[in-house]
């Protein structure tokens, strides 16, 4: 049993701005590409353990996709990319009647250059042009880069 500790953060969804360029809606064809870049994203952070190998990445978004965290929204999960090749991506569910930013992953070697910022703005551009008016997401609390991103995105600690 993984005993990490996590925080539930919510953010109102407003009026936020479009998404930057370089995003587009997931597919189910994302799936490989997209279990890759979770792993190498995962591997040696706090999270690590909720993946364990690319295989458990695999499994999560298929998961995902399943309904295992809610209903799966598709057309609200984007996947960002760098000349043509995935190197973020953001899948979204609908848990109890909220969205749910299920996850949030983005390469290693593209870390610090806003993808996981963009990744979130399109998701809550999206929920907002889809009549929602709340984002949430639970987080590890030792995941400091994660919170910092949340934090500057306006998200609230809810329990």
């Amino acid at each position: 049993m993984n005993a990490t500790v996590r925080s539930r953060l919510e953010v109102a969804l407003g009026a936020p701005p479009p998404p930057p360029p370089g995003l587009r809606a997931f597919t189910s064809a994302d799936v490989p590409a997209l279990a890759a870049l979770m792993w190498d994203a995962y591997r040696g952070t706090p999270d690590e353990a909720d993946v364990g190998d690319v295989q458990g990445a695999v499994r999560e978004i298929h998961l995902t996709m399943a309904g295992e965290y809610g209903t799966f929204l598709p057309e609200a999960s984007f996947v960002a990319e760098y000349e043509g090749r995935p190197v973020g991506g953001a899948l979204v569910t609908l848990y109890r009647d909220v969205p749910l930013l299920a996850f949030l992953f983005t390469a290693p070697a593209h870390a610090g250059r806003g993808l996981g910022q963009g990744l979130v703005q399109a998701v809550m551009h999206a929920l907002a042009s889809q009549g929602h008016d709340t984002l949430t997401l639970a987080v590890t609390r030792r995941n400091r880069r994660a919170r910092r991103l949340y934090d500057r995105l306006g998200f609230v600690e809810t329990a």
